[in-house]
Order: structure tokens, then sequence, then C-alpha cells
């Protein structure tokens, strides 16, 4: 199951990249330098998550990112249910595939809430 979403991943990817408009495909931009050379910076992105198990416990949760990347080490997230704050976290690792493991900070966090950067 895992060599299946990593072809999708790569699929996907591919396609986006011939789809995306502009010689730098959105991911970078280019800017002028004032020496006649160019300078490409990576665009900041803000990436979403999905709570896919709890551990109220041992007080950690699973986040799902999807194709979207993985956050980093220490990344704090406000956890949202029907468009409510509940909770926040702060990711821990590890992490592998979408997936990655986050230390609750606040709130009472269950399955299928949202995670926002903040």
């Amino acid at each position: 199951m895992g060599v299946l979403k990593w072809l999708t991943a790569v699929v996907a990817l591919g396609l986006a990249g011939c789809a995306l408009p502009g010689r730098w495909g959105g991911a970078m931009q280019p800017l002028a330098k004032p020496g006649g050379g160019t300078i490409v910076t990576p665009v900041a992105f803000r990436v979403k998550g999905k709570v896919v198990r709890t551990n109220p416990r041992l007080n950690f949760v699973v986040l799902d990112f999807g194709l979207q990347g993985l956050p980093a080490v220490g990344q704090q997230f406000a956890i949202y249910r029907l468009g409510k704050k509940v909770g926040q976290v702060r990711v821990s690792g590890p992490a592998w595939d979408t997936y990655a493991v986050a230390d609750i900070v606040e709130g009472e966090i269950w399955m299928g809430d949202e995670a926002r950067p903040k």
C-alpha cells in the first residue's frame, strides 16, 4: 500500500509541474539582482493537516498532511473542530509518508479535527 501512495504522489507531482504556469512553476520566484544576475528564493507555503489518531493518555496525536509536504519539527498548529479552535499541538516527530506525530500542548483533540499553522 505504501508503494501505491508513493507512486501516486510522484505521478501527481509530475502532472502538477507540467500544468503550472511560467518557467518557475510557482514554486520559486526569481528576483532581479542589481548586478544583473538572478536570485531565486523559495516561496513559503502554509501546510494544513488532519488528525487521524489521538492518544490522550500519552498526550500525542498523529497528523496527516496528504501531498502538501511535512512540517518542520517544533512547528505549532492550532486545532479546529467545526471552525472553532479547540486546542494546540507541536510537531515532535517521527514523520513518515504523509504523517507526523505531534505533542498535545492544550485542549481535547479528536480524530477528524483540522490542524492549521499558528
